[in-house]
């Protein structure tokens, strides 16, 4: 989304079709280059590891984030179930 964005900025407040051009081409290189240099990468700690180890990298489907929402919505029911039994064996 931030690409497109810049890519119109630059697109519209450069004038004439060969400045527009050489400018957009040079600043998505180095937009590029950046990016290239800071994106977040994955890091996997092989210290440990000798020749002939298997190693096994795990792909999940869902986010952390989302993990630890379930999680709490687990408790939330677990309590809530509780709750429930409680109020039903004291009537």
């Amino acid at each position: 989304m931030f690409r497109k964005l810049l890519v119109l900025a630059v697109r519209g407040t450069v004038r004439g079709p060969a400045k527009s051009w050489l400018f957009t081409s040079g600043a998505l290189m180095a937009m590029r280059a950046i990016q290239s240099k800071t994106a977040k990468t994955e890091v996997i700690d092989l210290s440990k590891t000798k020749p002939g180890d298997r190693i096994l990298i795990e792909h999940l489907d869902i986010t952390h984030k989302q993990q630890i929402k379930s999680i709490k919505a687990a408790k939330k029911a677990e309590k809530q179930a509780t709750k429930a039994a409680k109020v039903s064996a004291s009537r």
